[in-house]
């Protein structure tokens, strides 16, 4: 018997008004394979507990010629899709990154304010950016959405105006200078009188890799270059919440050696990678467990950023780990070859696969503080369109749905017992980005069910997700005395490749039911969320 346990880091924080402080010992999860053929699930220690940032749940746009943005938030023209909007505002989405990702490197935001809106030519994911959904437009539609703007400002080695300090100013001053600043007049002039008060600030996306507009920057170039950005902004506005590249290797120790003082978050990518025929997940083992590498890196590099922060005296207001994008992404079979695509649909194990990342981000809450889904509309996205003013929710639209509402509080220590796969190599499995090679020739036993816990006001609540994918699994759930079942809520299908579609729309969709005791049986790549109470309760939405 071999456990897979992970490193009990002294890392807890405690989330209160804003400030988080280290002052206990993580929870963690264990996981035992063994030949039974129920799986146990046992929350071991309500009182060892750490506070989840809600900003776990936030998502990301960008322009990328996959209609997220033209033709998903709004058309060409600027029109929103109601539909859309009201869906996305139902999932409380606790903040929301843009213009993303890469595509910042051809944005130019001063060409998204103000009456003059100009189509151009896109040059990095192609297609066109109509400029008609600009930072007022964004930070608006963000306000009927309930959720907070968050925005990522270019910053490269190009020497190119706009990803100058001038530039990442002049932003910063139209979102939120005194109408009295130039920019901040210049948005009074475009309607909006009082300051937008954005708190988030990335600098930079990826800088580690190039594009067709800057060179690969190394740590040390790129440090160089955020520390002129970061300095400048948090001189004028302290306030400010920035975000600066992570990557692997040595690069955030240079990073944060530099910049430190300035940073509240380093980001991470990570995209999960399927390989599908014929709508089935091919080697499903390496895409449905690839959250178990993720969360081994991540462990490694909060390792780093604690002994970061108790050196330079940052316990108080730590630096943490934002995911800025994750997801699944799929190269469909063509008769040929395999080639990658955004356009395919969110199926059952796609549900499945994002609850694992979920669970991960629970569970090295809170020093990840913000991780962003990529996208909220097609594309990967968990709303798909049809047409101007339609739309209708894919599979994981109810999985985030179910997590937003029942996955918050503080997360408790899990351990799991039960069958699954021994001596897993985690560096075989499928996950591109920032991963690095601490993980390499590292052999894990891994159990086919995953589980996080958390507690809150009302209660207990615990998520399980079945990672086989062609065996339903048998659960026996363990909860400190005093608890009893109250309600089980599933994202379940009999079929593995089940997807909702324009012509039959729910097919996938969450189901509640009471839960008359602490057994269940999860169907492949199903999950459950079940809420414990101390009291009778009645949970709906």
């Amino acid at each position: 018997m071999k456990h897979h346990i992970f490193n009990n880091l002294l890392l807890s924080i405690v989330l209160a008004n804003g400030m988080t402080t280290l002052n206990a010992q993580d929870p963690i999860c264990r996981q035992t394979v063994t030949g039974k053929t129920t799986t146990t699930v046992t929350i071991t220690d309500l009182e060892l507990s750490a506070a989840i940032d809600p900003m776990i749940y936030g998502l990301m746009l960008e322009d990328c010629n996959d209609s997220v943005v033209y033709g998903g938030i709004v058309d060409k023209d600027g029109t929103e899709n109601n539909t859309v909007t009201k869906m996305l505002k139902d999932l409380q989405i606790p903040v929301m990154r843009w213009p993303a990702g890469t595509a910042i490197y051809d944005y130019d935001w001063k060409k998204g304010v103000g009456s003059e809106r100009r189509p151009q030519k896109e040059l990095i994911w192609g297609g066109y950016e109509y400029y008609t959904f600009g930072t007022d437009e964004f930070v608006e539609w963000c306000r009927k959405v309930g959720t907070q703007p968050y925005i990522n400002i270019p910053i490269g080695n190009n020497n190119a105006f706009n990803h100058s300090v001038e530039n990442s100013m002049e932003w910063v001053e139209y979102v939120n200078g005194d109408p009295k600043t130039p920019w901040g007049a210049y948005r009074s002039h475009n309607g909006h009188e009082e300051p937008y008060g954005v708190s988030y600030f990335c600098l930079g996306n990826e800088n580690y890799l190039g594009n067709k507009f800057h060179k690969v920057e190394s740590a040390e170039e790129y440090a160089g270059l955020l520390l002129l950005h970061a300095t400048a902004i948090k001189k004028k506005w302290p306030e400010a919440k920035l975000l600066g590249v992570g990557h692997k290797g040595s690069w955030n120790k240079v990073v944060t050696d530099k910049c430190g003082p300035y940073l509240d978050f380093l980001t991470m990518h990570y995209y999960m990678t399927a390989r599908i025929k014929d709508r089935q997940l091919q080697e499903p083992q390496l895409t449905l467990f690839a959250p178990e590498l993720v969360e081994a890196n991540l462990r490694h590099f909060i390792g780093s950023l604690k002994e970061y922060n108790a050196v330079f005296g940052r316990n108080e207001t730590p630096i943490r780990l934002s995911i800025d994008e994750w997801n699944c992404r799929h190269s469909v079979f063509d008769g040929n070859k395999y080639h990658f695509t955004r356009k395919d649909a969110r199926r059952l194990y796609d549900a499945a696969i994002m609850a694992g990342m979920l669970n991960v981000f629970i569970r090295t809450s809170p020093y990840v503080g913000m991780a962003n889904y990529i996208f909220p509309v097609n594309s990967h996205g968990l709303v798909k369109t049809v047409g101007q003013q339609d739309a209708y929710p894919s599979a994981c639209y109810h999985l985030y749905q179910l997590y937003r509402k029942l996955m918050t509080g503080r997360t408790v220590g899990v351990e799991v017992v039960g069958p699954g796969v021994k001596d897993l190599e985690l560096s075989a499995l499928r996950v591109e980005g920032d991963t690095d090679d601490s993980q390499k020739g590292r052999l894990a036993d891994c159990c086919f069910i995953d589980a996080a816990a958390v507690t809150n006001s009302d209660g207990l609540a615990v998520a399980l997700v079945n990672r086989s994918y062609d065996k339903a699994q048998k659960i026996k759930l363990t909860v400190p005395a005093g608890y009893r079942p109250l309600t089980v809520f599933k994202v379940s299908a009999t079929d593995v490749c089940a997807e909702n579609s324009a012509d039959n729309r729910t097919l996938l969709k969450s189901g509640q039911t009471d839960m008359k005791s602490q057994s269940m049986t999860l169907h492949p790549c199903a999950t459950a969320i079940v809420l414990f109470g101390k009291k009778q309760n009645s949970h709906s939405f």
